[in-house]
């Protein structure tokens, strides 16, 4: 017989403390037209997205999200980039990384690192214990208080009650009416714009009353660093600058610094955020 001491848990008692990330089937259809072998189009209407929150569990705020197809290491770190970048806009101009990261398995060692790299400490959470993350009754929070009022809501879940769900028959004569991916995007940035609006006063005054020693704050040096994308090619300076090429858009980057034309010969590594490509880091 193997025994063990029940875990006793409890919320954090400020901001950026912790962070739970995890993925979520939306319950949201969209509709998507490809070609099929014979050259034809063939338009489904069950589709569904998947979004990647990063939960802050001191007040249930969504800090961080990204929004894809299916659930992907590169979805995954560009939710933590996501939370990284609103705490710029939350705190007043500078990036802080939290404290902890949580998460599932999901990854292996590329996620791992990325995780350590990103947080003060990275704790998985325990395999096949679904209490052990704070993040998994936020999902169903966000389907019964916002998905379930779009005409495109695909119910609770197959233990559901029938009586719950919404009816088969309607759905499928509205169907047409089902936004494309591009739409039910914008259906999840309306519902991320909803949670934060409702709990940033809250958010924001738990940030100011958490003890200085507790912040970590990070320059756009160290944020590049350690949670930007690293270009597969390496760049050399010209004359102009670094000339850097990314999803087929050339940027220019120069710098004051003389010490920089000094290393003309040297192949530089770029390290870059998507999302805000007014820096780079060299």
């Amino acid at each position: 017989t193997q025994m063990s001491m029940q875990v006793k848990r409890r919320t954090a008692g400020y901001p950026m403390l912790m962070w739970s990330v995890d993925g979520w089937d939306v319950e949201l259809l969209y509709q998507k037209t490809t070609e099929n072998k014979s050259g034809h189009s063939v338009t489904t209407y069950h589709n569904r997205p998947t979004v990647v929150v990063v939960l802050d569990p001191f007040s249930k705020y969504p800090i961080g999200y990204a929004v894809g197809t299916h659930e992907t290491p590169e979805l995954i770190k560009a939710a933590i980039r996501n939370g990284l970048n609103h705490t710029q806009a939350l705190f007043g101009g500078c990036r802080y990384r939290p404290r902890q990261v949580q998460s599932d398995r999901y990854g292996g060692n590329e996620l791992k690192s990325f995780y350590e790299n990103t947080a003060g400490v990275y704790v998985p959470a325990r395999a096949r214990n679904a209490k052990a993350k704070p993040i998994e009754p936020y999902f169903n929070s966000l389907n019964k208080g916002y998905c379930q009022y779009y005409n495109n809501w695909s119910g609770f879940g197959v233990t559901a009650k029938k009586d719950n769900q919404p009816n088969t028959e309607y759905k499928n004569k509205i169907r047409h009416s089902f936004p494309d991916f591009k739409g039910v995007c914008e259906q999840v940035d309306a519902i991320i714009a909803k949670e934060r609006a409702l709990k940033m006063q809250d958010y924001i005054r738990g940030w100011e009353q958490l003890p200085e020693i507790y912040k970590l704050p990070w320059t756009t040096e160290q944020y590049l660093l350690n949670a930007g994308i690293r270009k597969p090619r390496t760049n050399r300076l010209r004359g102009e600058g670094l000339v850097v090429e990314i999803a087929r858009q050339e940027y220019r980057y120069d710098s004051f610094d003389i010490d920089v034309r000094m290393n003309m010969h040297t192949d530089w590594t770029i390290c870059y955020d998507p999302e805000d490509m007014q820096h780079v880091l060299a």
